[in-house]
């Protein structure tokens, strides 16, 4: 498949007068892939195309399947080896204000003691796997089918990745794949592709 800015040169040696779609300098960055069109310059160069409006649509669904893709420069793999823990609701004074249980706070002080070494700061999309592995004396190896639920799991990783500044904010990340098991020892595993 295409990137975005072979197709969008394609698309102008095809038909040029999709070039006014945006200024010069843009195009420029649009070929160097130094930027992404926005939305409205994507819409302005689909309805400059000399084509029926009813095959517009096929070039808008092409488009944004290519802006989607996402080019894979390398990847940290990371192992914890701590309980992995829930992010919980905050807890309320009796004044109103709003603070985070100690036990909490006291996990995610360890975890992000343990990024010390890895302070990256990624600031561009990023994609992460992560892996829960909980420790059982009774339990069999396997799918771990019970509280925490894997959504809080997640959000208590996330928050101390950006206090520990493996990521400059959370919100870096555009895909998060995440699973919960039974295991021999407790530790979170974690993969972050950029």
């Amino acid at each position: 498949m295409f990137k975005l800015s072979s197709y969008i040169k394609n698309l102008a040696e095809e038909f040029p007068q999709i070039k006014k779609a945006t200024t010069k300098p843009c195009w420029e960055k649009w070929m160097s892939d130094r930027q992404l069109p926005t939305h409205r310059q994507l819409e302005k160069l689909v309805s400059l195309l000399p084509v029926e409006e009813s095959h517009r649509q096929y070039f808008r669904v092409a488009l944004f399947q290519m802006a989607q893709k996402h080019d894979k420069k390398g990847a940290y793999h990371y192992e914890f080896h701590i309980n992995p823990m829930a992010c919980p609701r905050p807890r309320f004074t009796k004044f109103g204000r709003p603070y985070m249980p100690k036990k909490y706070m006291d996990w995610k002080k360890e975890l992000v003691k343990m990024m010390d070494d890895k302070q990256h700061g990624l600031n561009h999309p990023v994609k992460m796997k992560l892996d829960f592995i909980f420790y059982g004396e009774n339990k069999p190896w396997g799918p771990h089918h019970q509280k925490p639920d894997v959504d809080n799991l997640v959000k208590g990783f996330m928050d101390a990745c950006q206090d520990g500044g493996l990521l400059v904010d959370d919100s870096v990340v555009y895909s998060i794949q995440a699973k919960k098991v039974w295991g021999y020892s407790p530790m979170i595993k974690c993969t972050i592709t950029y």
